[in-house]
């Protein structure tokens, strides 16, 4: 594969990446940043051929994740699979599952938070979401814990709208914040059944996607496994329950 790309699946409409934590989907404002997950996947499908379309481009990023999120991201092959793909995420019909590790033991098992959000621009211009209850915009995320570690949990999230940093701000509002985040997280935490964890990146990652294909109508569902400091860490987890 071109650029060690990671790919999960493709058609003549779109691409599946496996992007990595600490990668950009696409480039920033001042443009520094050389290693963009589009331009390798444009590289790549520029070396089998793929030809740009009426518009004059050969690539489109359906969506993005932070560049300390790992996991799926789709890109489409022309406009009209842009626009068609972008749809299903602005209509809700893109069923997307992320997996995290989070900070406690909540009492709860399942929950739905419905807190709102704003963006705001930190320093350096930098996004940052806030809680915003009285002009934020409507937030939706249902969070299942899979596995209780005790001071650490493995969670399911499904977000149903698509705001910056939604699940990062919501764990965080629920009082579970990430197990390591520089922007939503507990400075300095340590986990006290586990002081040996150490992790270099977020712990959160896309893990599952399931859609209608807008032009073939399969059900497509795409899996993407956890990279090697995630698998890591779920390992380490998982261990202590024998």
């Amino acid at each position: 594969m071109s650029n060690n790309l990671k790919i999960l699946i493709e058609d003549e409409y779109f691409i599946a990446i496996n992007k990595q934590a600490g990668e950009l989907v696409v480039a920033d404002r001042w443009g520094k940043e050389k290693n963009i997950l589009l331009h390798r996947v444009g590289d790549y499908l520029r070396e089998q051929g793929h030809q740009k379309d009426e518009s004059g481009r050969d690539l489109y990023p359906v969506h993005r994740l932070d560049r300390d999120t790992s996991g799926i991201v789709l890109f489409a092959k022309h406009q009209e699979a842009h626009q068609k793909f972008s749809k299903l995420f602005e209509t809700r019909q893109m069923e997307k599952t992320y997996w995290a590790f989070a900070i406690g033991d909540p009492q709860w098992d399942y929950c739905i938070s419905n807190i709102s959000l704003s963006r705001a621009e930190g320093k350096k211009g930098r996004g940052r979401a806030l809680i915003d209850l009285t002009k934020g915009k409507a937030a939706e995320t249902e969070f299942q814990v899979l596995g209780r570690y005790g001071d650490i949990m493995w969670v399911e999230a499904k977000p149903k709208t698509g705001r910056l940093h939604q699940i990062r701000v919501h764990l965080k509002a629920l009082g579970h914040p990430l197990l390591y985040d520089e922007d939503y997280g507990l400075y300095g935490w340590k986990s006290a059944c586990f002081p040996s964890i150490s992790l270099t990146r977020m712990p959160l990652h896309a893990r599952f996607l399931k859609f209608r294909h807008p032009f073939t109508e399969k059900e497509i569902e795409i899996t993407c496994p956890m990279d090697e400091e995630l698998r890591y860490l779920f390992n380490t987890l998982k261990q202590s329950e024998k």
